[in-house]
């Protein structure tokens, strides 16, 4: 099953090619500091990339459509808000081309927006991230021993309600069902705990599910207002939208999805099991590299808050660790959402100021669970080479 549980990470040709490259334009982009580079390399957004990396990016995006049988593909990178490149291959539907600035569902993407905007409640001293889950859900199980930095770290034992053979059934025999944050709390409550509070790392939906119920009570108002106001107006995300149902706002990126035994398109299944409602969202690749640039210079939280949100809190494996809402290796942040066909990665590096997104849509015969991934890997490679990024 394809689904939107972070670190579920593999490695991720052309149809149509639809290329929006900057070029010499974006040196003039306001703001942006040009340095003398080494021979081969150019200044983008005050620092040095490879003279290539406009043709190297689009050429893994067309690449990608035929080594993954992929329906679409498309990539972007900007350096401290400056755009290098933006590349769109294949098809949204037949006949129809994909390009950059299509919509699509961002899923776990909007983890790290939640944490946030935890954090900002940190800050403004309404609650602490040792603060036990019992406060607000005391008839819960374990909720006197788990804090809200283990369900933002994914820390705190709760069993995964997504790979619940019973969900799964009712999830593909109706994938248009739209379901309650209450029932899918009840299902991971009714399994037993993956491993005990604290002690490492298990990846539970039901984490954001809660996490965005506690966010609720403390603001007492709706999580979607909550999230507009707070995080997503701030950050300038003008083309994230949260989802009140199925509906994705124009230019749509369709998706399609071979998980129930036929291809088929994808595109409207409800996706109100992925997230906490008021955190399901559809964005751009252009707002997925903006929102996570955001979040890397710590743009809305205090200097404190800001190093406790990227500080590596539980090892998930190798050099891979999870700290507030996002995984974390070799200082780049990272989301990798991928469930109902749709297939996204989004990576910055705060040290560059580098941000990368990437999104795929499954085509016949794809085997690979997300193709963006390794089209970002092979990016972020290209960039910034001193810094691996391992999404094996």
């Amino acid at each position: 099953m394809r689904h939107s549980r972070t670190f579920a990470l593999t490695w991720l040709g052309g149809l149509m090619l639809a290329a929006s490259l900057a070029g010499g334009a974006a040196a003039g982009v306001a703001g942006s500091t040009a340095r003398q580079c080494p021979a081969g390399q150019v200044s983008r957004g005050g620092t040095c990339l490879p003279g290539d990396s406009e043709e190297f990016v689009a050429r893994q995006v067309a690449d990608a459509l035929g080594t993954y049988k992929l329906t679409a593909a498309m990539a972007g990178v900007w350096v401290d808000g400056e755009r290098v490149s933006t590349a769109a291959a294949g098809e949204t539907m037949t006949g129809y081309p994909a390009t950059a600035d299509m919509r699509f569902r961002i899923g776990s993407v909007a983890i790290p927006y939640m944490t946030t905007e935890l954090l900002k409640l940190v800050d403004e001293g309404r609650v602490t991230l040792d603060d036990k889950l019992s406060r607000w859900r005391p008839d819960l199980p374990h909720a006197g021993d788990i804090t809200l930095r283990m369900l933002a770290s994914a820390s705190s034992g709760y069993a995964d309600y997504v790979t619940d053979k019973g969900f799964i059934a009712e999830l593909y025999k109706n994938p248009f069902r739209r379901w309650t944050g209450e029932e899918l709390v009840r299902i991971a409550m009714a399994r037993p705990m993956a491993r005990p509070p604290g002690s490492g790392f298990a990846y539970s939906h039901a984490n954001w599910v809660l996490l965005g119920d506690i966010i609720s009570r403390v603001e007492q108002r709706p999580l979607g207002e909550v999230m507009r106001e707070n995080v997503l107006e701030p950050m300038g995300l003008t083309r994230t939208d949260i989802s009140s149902g199925a509906e994705i706002p124009a230019p749509v990126l369709h998706a399609f999805d071979n998980e129930r035994g036929v291809f088929e398109d994808s595109t409207y299944w409800d996706p109100s099991w992925t997230v906490a409602e008021g955190a399901v969202m559809t964005g751009t690749l252009e707002d997925m590299a903006k929102s996570f640039a955001a979040i890397g210079e710590g743009k809305l939280l205090t200097p404190e808050s800001h190093a406790a949100q990227l500080a590596p809190v539980v090892r998930v494996k190798g050099n891979a660790w999870f700290a507030l809402g996002l995984p974390v290796e070799n200082t780049w942040i990272v989301q990798n959402p991928s469930f109902a066909g749709y297939a996204g990665t989004v990576a910055c590096l705060p040290s560059r100021k580098l941000a990368i997104a990437t999104v795929a849509t499954q085509g016949r015969g794809s085997t690979v669970q997300n193709a963006s991934s390794n089209v970002l890997a092979a990016i972020a490679a290209h960039l910034a080479p001193e810094r691996p990024l391992d999404l094996g």
